[in-house]
């Protein structure tokens, strides 16, 4: 625990108090991964991301008092988001012969039922860098990643979500188009989060948003060097632009974007 900041212990301390009150005996494991495990977690911009072992699927009734913790969470909580995964054991253990169903909150909100791969990001960040808070070692369930299907995975996430939201930010009229012009977090959310791929697809292994910027600034083209700046200029929530021109900010990220999305397809 040493490991996780003083505000997210606090927001911990809340989530397990509330939990072994409603449901008692029901939490088997809990793991912090993401920003926190590689030290690099924001107080205000970063997310909880955590993978939380069950010992049994829940009942309909369980599922609506987890729910509800995760948005009194949320409200009580606002500059953090308790984001990730609860998955069974049973399902946990199950990983090395097939992928398996899990539940997904996101911003206090649930997500619905998802599938958790074993070659996946984050199985990869769980098995790497996980910090055990309660249970287990995360190591102890035997995952081994190979990283050319878990290449398959960040391929897949670069042609369906990347491709489609650089599109959205192109297309007149749409929020995105807007928001390219008026909103620095999503020059930010689009630059680094691409960069993000970027050093995965050629390190094998993960970087945090200002991390990845810093390794985009070095190893992309030299001419996205400004709007990489920018980007994460907006991530440390420094005041003063790299642009005076939001037409220009706007088409440099969009440009880096593009071409990026292309390096890291070849």
């Amino acid at each position: 625990m040493n490991q996780i900041p003083v505000g997210v212990q606090e927001i911990l301390h809340a989530y397990f108090e509330w939990f072994e009150r409603e449901l008692p005996n029901l939490l088997e494991a809990f793991y912090v991964y993401g920003s926190i495990s590689i030290g690099a977690f924001q107080e205000g911009a970063s997310d909880i991301d955590f993978i939380a072992l069950i010992k049994r699927k829940w009942t309909e009734e369980e599922s609506i008092r987890i729910k509800k913790l995760h948005k009194s969470i949320q409200r009580a909580f606002p500059s953090a988001s308790l984001d990730g995964f609860y998955i069974t054991k049973e399902s946990m253990e199950g990983l090395k012969q097939k992928a398996q169903p899990c539940f997904s909150f996101r911003d206090g909100n649930y997500q619905g039922e998802e599938v958790f791969h074993q070659h996946s990001i984050d199985a990869y960040q769980l098995v790497t860098y996980g910090i055990t808070v309660k249970g287990s070692d995360p190591r102890t369930y035997g995952l081994s990643i190979d990283w050319e299907l878990l290449h398959q995975f960040l391929r897949g996430n670069l042609d369906s979500y990347w491709v489609n939201w650089v599109r959205r930010c192109e297309r007149f009229p749409s929020l995105h188009f807007v928001g390219m012009y008026m909103s620095p977090k999503m020059i930010e959310w689009g630059v680094l989060g691409i960069s993000r791929l970027f050093y995965s697809f050629r390190e094998k292994d993960i970087a945090s948003k200002l991390g990845a910027g810093e390794y985009a600034c070095s190893h992309a083209p030299e001419k996205w060097n400004t709007i990489l700046k920018e980007a994460m200029r907006v991530r440390r929530g420094e005041s003063t632009s790299y642009y005076t021109s939001p037409i220009t900010r706007r088409n440099d990220a969009l440009g880096y974007m593009k071409e990026m999305i292309q390096i890291c397809k070849n």
